[in-house]
């Protein structure tokens, strides 16, 4: 079975945010609750994890919520996982929604793009808010330059634009390749439109359309950063 992944989107957590922090210019001071999506991925012997969720709430990142089943290790029990089971943790970019929880997995190797470190080292003053310094600095990375095949089956490609070091992990499965977007696609509705829309948190605009299109080119099944339809299916394929 080995190189063909069975993909699990876990809940952990909701945010309440405009309608235009998702999707950039549309329907400003509409309220939406937004959930966060981490993937567990598996081909019955790898373990890993695409992201790993939001930053324990506390005071910060208001409006958040995560009750106690949303909590990442009790989303992963329910799949018979335990933390210390994750061998790879592949972060699509280090904002505090996608990377808040590496403390849970000391054993796993970490995935990450060097432009997306160095960018969240000093990035502009705006984006600050958007790292958690206190958690991120502490997890030792594999720094990655550009596209590359982390497992048979399992490959990422480099799409910056929501941040400079963003990048799209494409997964083999029984029904062809997947995508999992992170935040360059943070709903259907975004990449299902025509032009395409942007996340309305971005560092390049020209960056992030090449980034969009190069998606487009792969013909792969999205599964984006947000969209609470992608919880509908217990598992992708859909007859996991």
């Amino acid at each position: 079975m080995t190189g063909k992944y069975t993909i699990y989107p876990l809940h952990l957590g909701d945010i309440v945010r405009q309608k235009s922090n998702m999707a950039y210019m549309r329907e400003p001071g509409t309220k939406v609750t937004f959930p966060i999506i981490a993937f567990y991925v598996t081909d019955g012997q790898t373990k890993i994890l695409v992201d790993n969720g939001g930053t324990p709430p506390d005071h910060r990142y208001q409006p958040y919520e995560r009750t106690a089943e949303q909590e990442p290790v009790r989303a992963l029990k329910r799949l018979n996982v335990e933390p210390g089971d994750i061998t790879n943790v592949i972060l699509t970019h280090l904002h505090w929604d996608h990377a808040g929880n590496n403390r849970l997995f000391p054993g796993a190797k970490f995935y990450i793009q060097r432009t997306e470190l160095q960018y969240a080292v000093a990035p502009l003053k705006i984006h600050e808010g958007s790292y958690d310094y206190d958690l991120i600095f502490r997890t030792k990375y594999h720094v990655l330059d550009g596209d590359c095949k982390i497992f048979d089956g399992i490959s990422v490609i480099t799409t910056p634009g929501h941040s400079p070091g963003s990048q799209s992990v494409v997964i083999e499965t029984e029904e062809g390749p997947y995508l999992i977007a992170g935040d360059l696609i943070g709903l259907y509705e975004c990449y299902e439109s025509d032009p395409m829309v942007a996340n309305g948190i971005h560092t390049d605009l020209v960056a992030y359309y090449k980034s969009l299109e190069k998606v487009r080119a792969l013909n792969c099944r999205v599964l984006p950063g947000h969209d609470p339809t992608v919880l509908e299916h217990r598992a992708y394929p859909f007859n996991r």
